[in-house]
């Protein structure tokens, strides 16, 4: 009896020992003939691996179980010098019996495969060499190399492989054929094959024919053949196929369209292809003419040069040629230069000056997108003999620059008094007219200036009318260079605000009229702001003068001229009041300077209003100007569409 309960005792200690951290991992379900692997959690060490069923399965001392018939076996491991155990059940399916069959096949060629074990299905490798059907086992080579058959009965992942060879005629490095699918009539190409003694043959032999042991195919007439290569071997006659396409003879065919211009000028050539087909136009000199993708063609300089026009294909080119001739220029051309490259939009502006009145009226301009470059090249033509600017700007502009390039003057000026002026005589070529870019500046600093611009001859008031939307600049007295602009508002005040300490100088711009700038405003640590850097606006002397510190623009009870509503909708309202009667122009200008429209005014003494149409004008900026023998009044409009 005492026996027993040690017995018992001990049983009831392993027992407990098996529920531990000591689990038992890996092939749990193994086919039979394979070998799986079991392991243990690494604190169980230096125990011992057994087999409840050998003849099902068996394991070794480091844990590999081989499957050896079907069924379950249970695998113990015991550890802690024989305290303690743990177990697992694993599962041996049955393994079909070897499939049967041919171990080599041809490409093409059929042959069936078998196996004892009933019940089950074929199966081919994933690889393309050979197909079988799952339920006859028929195989098919379809190319050359290794292929495996596999059977496996039922849902069990165990099946049995057999390994066959799938052969060809061609050898190992053929099978392909390599050479270009194209050739041009009247040319060749040169086919190739790794399995040498093949025969080349063509399936349309008007289209390309083909040597039959060289495999050299030549063009005959536009279309498609297949040139096929044929081997005898060990699996019979085989074939492969390569489609050659025929593409006619490729040619620029001719040019036609003007060949002469002059400096500046362009025309357009154009081109009849023959075969079809894109080319790509080039310039021989580039520094008389330079040519577009499209073929327009530019003067640039007098002299003469060749435009080519070249076709590519069928492994060849074709070039079309058109001499042209480049003329003087009867005008004004020059370039417009980046100091970095530049991808956008610009307008240069041709602004006629007549040195009597200096009035300036833009009477020309020109637009052009630039891709990326340093300078474009721009002119004007048939010129009568006139003085002349030009003037160059970003067709999108901020009102306020804080970065990019800002309008400018030939050849470099901010201000169209102090631009080069252009005496032009009709019949010659004024060239190398360039306008060199200016660039803004990013300003930060804790600077502020401000002030305002009033009308003080001439108005019926004590402290003059304010002018509105008046170009005022900002420059860096040392450099010369703008930091910001920006314009007056409906009081006339105008104001610029994160400037550096510096020194600088106010410059107020409105054309036709003669600025003196406000200079040496000098803004320090201690001083940062100026908040009286004001204007006075002569409309007769057609002048803007600084007003000293202090001083107060007081008016003459003489003659007076308004323009309302400012904003407009279309219909503008003329008020005057006029010490005698007056005959006046009215004349509306764009903000570039040209004149849209002028009409004639009949102020009489005294006080009146006359009635001013623009309702034809798209909505924008607008200057308009009303003068007589004695009188000269400048504003700006702003006219909104509703």
């Amino acid at each position: 009896m005492k026996k027993l309960i040690t017995l018992s005792a001990l049983a009831l200690a392993m027992h407990f020992g098996s529920f531990g951290q000591c689990a038992i991992t890996g092939s749990l379900s193994i086919c039979s003939g394979t070998t799986g692997y079991l392991t243990t959690d690494s604190t169980c060490t230096g125990g011992v691996w057994s087999s409840s069923n050998p003849a099902i399965a068996t394991v070794t001392t480091t844990g590999g179980v081989t499957g050896v018939s079907s069924g379950t076996a249970t695998i113990t491991y015991v550890y802690s010098g024989g305290t303690s155990f743990t177990t697992a059940s694993v599962t041996v399916l049955p393994t079909p019996a070897a499939v049967t069959g041919p171990t080599s096949l041809c490409v093409g060629a059929t042959a069936t495969y078998a196996d004892a074990t009933p019940g089950g299905v074929f199966w081919s490798s994933v690889a393309p060499e050979v197909t079988i059907d799952s339920l006859t086992g028929v195989a098919t080579g379809v190319s050359a190399g290794l292929a495996y058959i596999y059977y496996t009965v039922g849902s069990s992942t165990c099946h049995a492989i057999l390994e066959i060879a799938i052969t060809s005629s061609f050898d190992s490095a053929g099978g392909t054929i390599t050479g270009l699918h194209t050739v041009c009539s009247g040319g060749s190409i040169t086919l190739a094959c790794g399995t040498p003694g093949g025969v080349w043959s063509s399936s349309a032999i008007a289209v390309a024919t083909v040597g039959s042991t060289t495999g050299i195919v030549t063009g005959l007439a536009s279309g498609v053949t297949n040139i096929s290569y044929t081997v005898t071997g060990s699996c019979g006659t085989e074939s492969i196929s390569y489609p050659v396409t025929v593409n006619p003879a490729i040619s620029a065919g001719t040019l036609s369209g003007s060949g002469t211009t002059t400096v500046g000028g362009s025309f357009t050539l154009t081109d009849y292809l023959s075969s079809g087909g894109y080319g790509t136009w080039y310039s021989t000199n580039p520094s008389v003419a330079t040519v577009t993708s499209s073929g327009s063609v530019y003067g640039v300089s007098v002299g003469l040069d060749t435009i080519l026009y070249v076709i590519s294909g069928c492994s060849t080119s074709d070039t079309a040629r058109a001499p042209i001739s480049i003329t003087a220029l009867d005008g004004i051309s020059g370039n417009v230069y980046f100091s970095t490259p530049y991808y956008g939009s610009i307008t240069v502006w041709l602004i006629n000056f007549n040195t009597s009145t200096l009035d300036l009226t833009a009477i020309d301009s020109t637009s052009f997108y630039i891709f990326g470059t340093t300078s474009n090249y721009y002119s004007f033509t048939g010129l009568s003999t006139d003085s002349f600017r030009v003037k160059a700007a970003i067709t999108v502009d901020s009102t306020t620059i804080t970065t990019g390039y800002i309008p400018t003057y030939h050849d470099s000026a901010y201000h169209w008094n102090t631009a080069n002026v252009i005496h032009h005589v009709t019949g010659t070529s004024d060239t190398g007219v360039n306008i060199h870019m200016n660039i803004g500046t990013v300003t930060t600093g804790p600077g502020f200036i401000s002030g305002s611009v009033l009308t003080g001859a001439g108005k019926a008031t004590s402290t003059g009318l304010p002018v509105v939307d008046l170009l005022v600049y900002v420059v860096d007295q040392a450099t010369g260079k703008e930091m910001q602009r920006t314009y007056t508002d409906a009081s006339g005040v105008y104001s610029f605000s994160n400037l550096p300490i510096g020194t600088y100088l106010i410059y107020p711009e409105l054309i036709n009229y003669t600025t003196t700038a406000y200079t040496s405003v000098t803004l320090t640590s201690t001083s940062s702001s100026m908040t009286a850097a004001n204007f006075e606006q002569h409309n007769i002397a057609k002048t803007i003068t600084p007003v000293p510190a202090g001083t107060t623009i007081q008016a003459s009870a003489s003659n007076t001229v308004t323009v309302f509503p400012n904003p407009s909708n279309g219909m503008v309202n003329v008020y005057w009041n006029e010490a005698s009667a007056q005959n006046a122009k009215v004349r509306v200008s764009d903000m570039s300077g040209k004149v849209l429209m002028t009409q004639a005014l009949e102020m009489t003494s005294g006080s009146g209003t006359a009635t001013l149409n623009l309702s034809a004008l798209p909505a924008g900026m607008y200057t308009v100007e009303v003068s007589s023998a004695t009188t000269h009044y400048s504003t700006t409009l702003s006219l909104e569409k509703q």
